[in-house]
This record gives C-alpha cells, sequence and structure tokens, in this order.
C-alpha cells in the first residue's frame, strides 16, 4: 500500500512539474482567420457533445454566440479567475461555451485533481477528454492562449486569441 501511495505521489510530481505555468505575455488581443483547418472564419463550427465537469453531455445551440477554448494548464487558469469573479449564470447570459482540453492529462490525474477542481465551478465546463477531438481544435501555434470562436448560427465569424484575464472580459462583453 505504501509503495501504491509512493508511486501514485511520485507519478503526480511528474505531471504536474512538466505542466507549463508559462504566461504568455502579449499585451494585444490577436484576431487569426484560422486556428484549424476546421475551425476558419467563414466556416461552419460542427456542433460537438461533450460532458462537463458532472459527467452530463452538453452541446452547443443554434444561439451559442461565442466559444472560448482553453488549452493549458495557464490558460484556463486565467479564464476561470474572470468567470469565477462573475455571477453563476454569466456564460448563460451570454451565449457563450467554455471547453478545456485535458486529453493530454492521464485519466488518474483527471479524475482526481482537475475534475474535482471543475466541479467547484458552478458554471458549464464543457470537456474534451479523447486527443482525437482535441486534434481537430487544438493548434501547437495558439495552444498557450484562450481562443475565442465568434458565431453566427453556428457560422464562425472571428477568432480572437488573448493571454489575460482583461482582455478574455473585454471580448465576452462585446
Amino acid at each position: 500500500m505504501k509503495k501504491t501511495v509512493l508511486a501514485l505521489l511520485a507519478l503526480g510530481v511528474l505531471i504536474f512539474g512538466g505542466c507549463s505555468d508559462k504566461k504568455v505575455d502579449n499585451p494585444n488581443i490577436q484576431t487569426v482567420n484560422s486556428l484549424t483547418k476546421d475551425i476558419t472564419v467563414g466556416n461552419k463550427f460542427q456542433n460537438i457533445t461533450l460532458k462537463d465537469q458532472f459527467d452530463k453531455p452538453v452541446s452547443l445551440s443554434d444561439k451559442t454566440k461565442k466559444v472560448i477554448f482553453v488549452f493549458k494548464k495557464a490558460s484556463g487558469h486565467t479564464a476561470r479567475a474572470l468567470l469565477d469573479s462573475k455571477p453563476d449564470d454569466y456564460l448563460l447570459n451570454k451565449d457563450v461555451a467554455f471547453i478545456a482540453d485535458i486529453s493530454g492529462m492521464p485519466s488518474i490525474i483527471a479524475s482526481m485533481f482537475a475534475i474535482p477542481d471543475f466541479q467547484k465551478h458552478k458554471y458549464p465546463v464543457m470537456l474534451i477528454r479523447d486527443e482525437k477531438i482535441s486534434q481537430k481544435y487544438r493548434s501547437d501555434k495558439y495552444e498557450d492562449y484562450i481562443a475565442i470562436i465568434s458565431l453566427d448560427n453556428f457560422k464562425i465569424t472571428k477568432i480572437t486569441l488573448v493571454s489575460k484575464e482583461k482582455q478574455l472580459e473585454k471580448i465576452l462583453e462585446n
């Protein structure tokens, strides 16, 4: 039993020790034409059904105006810091979906640490747990940023990249 606990602790140190808390220090809000080949301005955004932090299936609706994507720990913490300061129904009232990619995280770490942490939040967090799904949305070039996809009835009208809370708030308030 003691060896198992030590092995799990060592695994946690290796995993979390390798997680980057690197902050992207870009003072500007960036607009790009394409995040991936599927996520390009003018394309139709394929609706997605993912499980949220409570294991409940969640899909976007045709009313969804923006989708926030986070792919790294640091950008996730930045987005969550803003969202935690807002009312519980903030995203719902703004027709915004929040998607966090945890596909690169070992399932034991996700189930023991990340998902319980997500469950502390009242707003829904759609979780990408499958690497194949992640590849459709993740761009190595932009994975350190918070990506905000603006939609009009599932048509992608704008792709914005931010790295700071105030930038994200500005985009969500417009």
